[in-house]
Order: C-alpha cells, then structure tokens, then sequence
C-alpha cells in the first residue's frame, strides 16, 4: 500500500535540521545500540527516546520509504494522465502548425483555406477562413478575411559579388570581379587582367575594403583609395 496520497493530495513531510553538536553523543550513541544484534528492554527503552530525540535531526526508514512512494506516485501519474495530455496536445499542434500553407501569389477567384497563407502587392497576408477569392475584397481592404503577417521590405544595396580565387598567380588570367590575396590585402579586379599584380596604385586591381590605415602613405596610392595615417 502506498504511502503517498498524490495525486488526491499534496504529500507532507517534516522539516528536518542539521544535527547540533549538543545531539552528537546522543546520535553516536543511537547508532551504537542500533548495531547492537541483542537488545534489553532498557536498551530498547532508551532507543525510543533517542529517536524521539533526535527525530527532527535524522530521515528515518518511514520518511525515506514515503518519500519513495510519492516519487513512484508522481511517475504513475505522469505515466498514465500527464503523458497522453502532452502527446495529445502535440499532435493538435501538428496539425495546426502544417495547415499553414503558402499557396503563392493571391489571384482573383483563388479557392483559399485556413491559414493559407498568400502574397499580394509584396505583402504577406494569413487566410482566417475559406475563401473564394474577388476584386471586391481584396486582401490589404477586408481584415476579417485576411490579416497581414509580413510586410514588403525595402531593396537594400546590392552587395559586392567577388568569386575569391586564393592567392594571387601572376600566371592566372583573371575576370572582372575575381578577387585575390596579396601581401596581406584581398583586391578585386576591375578589369580582366593576367600578370598585372595587386597593389594600391594598380588600375585593374582595387582593395576589397578601400580603406587603409597605417603610419606611412604608400607611393602611388590609387585615387579611390581612402588612406588614414597615425602619427
């Protein structure tokens, strides 16, 4: 029979506190006439009052035995309700999360259904029920039907488009926008070039980043290069 009264009830235990050096002979000499394998009735009398003594300094079997029961209890039950609760939950949300579709751009006389999602004008709009599609409701003018989830992004800067070659060959013909290492620098050709080697003053070569920092100015630095020079 279980010891533990979860999940009907909260279990209780008794708070315990660390042994005080005024209880450690009585707690030595406990364990002495615990180990004893015969015991008079004396003995067994000044057990008893020992561990009525001492009962809110040490775990007795009792204690450890009920505490055992509440975590077979709590297993149990977890077991039996939590786990299928969790597992049901789970596939609820499967089925919720894979119905979100993206069906592509919205056209006129499109069938859409829950949680579809679609683009229109750049926009990206959530269907919130089925729909048959008309210029009359379109999706940016009819808000009970869909709601806008993501909106259309500004075009940033193109970025440089460099197909990185490794060290710079004087032996390997290059294309415009192949970039190189040399002499710790990564240039970029601007024009297709073989032999012609990186520096700051080339023409078919620029720096990566056009900006160089040091305490001497090269000779024959290159116009568009931006150089800062500490003193």
């Amino acid at each position: 029979m279980s010891r533990s009264t979860f999940p009907n009830q909260v279990d209780s235990f008794p708070e315990l506190f660390d042994l005080p050096a005024d209880q450690i002979n009585n707690a030595n000499k406990l364990m002495q006439l615990k180990a004893k394998s015969t015991l008079t009735s004396s003995e067994q009398n000044t057990i008893m009052a020992l561990e009525a003594q001492l009962q809110d300094y040490m775990i007795t079997p009792e204690v450890w035995n009920k505490l055992a029961d509440c975590m077979v209890a709590l297993e149990t039950f977890f077991n039996s309700q939590v786990k299928g609760y969790i597992e049901q939950k789970q596939r609820e949300w499967a089925t919720y999360v894979n119905d979100f579709h993206y069906v592509g751009d919205w056209v006129n006389q499109g069938k859409y259904k829950f949680q579809n999602l679609v683009a229109y004008r750049g926009h990206l709009f959530l269907v919130l029920k089925d729909v048959v599609a008309d210029n009359s409701h379109l999706p940016d003018l009819t808000p009970d039907t869909y709601r806008q989830v993501a909106f259309k992004g500004d075009k940033g800067d193109v970025g440089l488009a460099a197909n990185y070659r490794g060290d710079w060959n004087g032996s390997t013909s290059y294309q415009v926008g192949d970039a190189v290492y040399k002499d710790g620098v990564n240039f970029v050709a601007r024009v297709a070039n073989q032999g012609k080697e990186p520096n700051v003053s080339s023409n078919e070569w620029f720096p990566y980043q056009p900006i160089m920092v040091g305490r001497a100015r090269p000779t024959n630095l290159h116009p568009q290069i931006h150089y800062y020079e500490f003193y």
